[in-house]
């Protein structure tokens, strides 16, 4: 009898253990949700694409990172740090290759962001216009170096980003 009362208790216990630590987790585990209340970003997938008639694009391209720049800096600081030539056409920017480095983007107001190794990117930024440049690289993080096309895009509070690159550029924008 005295066996049955302990497994009995065994079996209380091990629910109410089993309860407090759910209660503790569910928590933990929402905020780690694919765009957590609060989180300042938008999330994005960054893919590759060609021009090229019956070759497709990559679906995924992954590592190296994105410079996310106020537009602003377009104005002048953005040549003169990279020493690119000016351009004045927003359109053309799809194929710039100045040297960028983490810490001139810093200096513009700027951020980074690496591209994971599926291809997905978070852009921790304020919303409204920004300069968005693209860095290969072989590993998520490999910042810095020539960037593969820049691209002005009007980032909203909350969604979804797709990113692409190709034969045609650098492009960025708002998923539908």
């Amino acid at each position: 009898m005295e066996r049955t009362r302990t497994s009995a208790w065994s079996v209380a216990g091990r629910r109410a253990l089993a309860g407090a630590v759910l209660s503790l987790a569910v928590p933990l585990l929402a905020a780690c949700g694919p765009d957590p209340a609060g989180s300042g970003g938008v999330v994005g997938h960054m893919s590759g694409t060609s021009d090229v008639a019956g070759l497709p694009g990559n679906p995924d391209i992954g590592g190296g990172g994105l410079a996310v720049i106020p537009i602003a800096a377009m104005d002048g600081p953005f040549w003169e740090l990279t020493g690119a030539e000016r351009v004045a056409d927003p359109q053309a920017w799809v194929n710039l290759a100045p040297q960028l480095s983490e810490a001139q983007v810093v200096q513009m107001g700027g951020t980074v962001a690496p591209i994971e190794d599926d291809g997905d990117f978070r852009l921790i930024v304020p919303p409204g216009e920004h300069l968005v440049c693209y860095w290969s690289g072989d590993m998520p993080g490999d910042i810095g170096g020539t960037v593969w096309g820049c691209a002005a895009v009007e980032l909203p509070t909350e969604g979804e980003l797709k990113a692409s690159w190709g034969e045609g550029g650098f492009h960025i924008g708002v998923a539908r």
